[in-house]
């Protein structure tokens, strides 16, 4: 599970960089970037999910 972790650390990690960029596109008036931005950040949210749930049952099934 330490390498779930690790994925799990990184996603985070990617999300907060995307918020990030966000913000700054916001604050810089650039509102036509932000779609995308958006988008990159919900893909990585239901691929942190995804991932969750994988580890998740291979977690169950390293337990039988």
């Amino acid at each position: 599970m330490r390498m779930a972790w690790w994925i799990f650390i990184s996603l985070i990690t990617i999300q907060i960089i995307l918020v990030q960029y966000m913000v700054e596109e916001y604050l810089a008036g650039h509102y036509d970037t932000l779609f995308y931005y958006f988008l990159a950040l919900g893909f990585m949210f239901v691929f942190t999910i995804i991932t969750y749930i994988f580890f998740r049952k291979v977690d169950r099934v390293m337990d039988q």
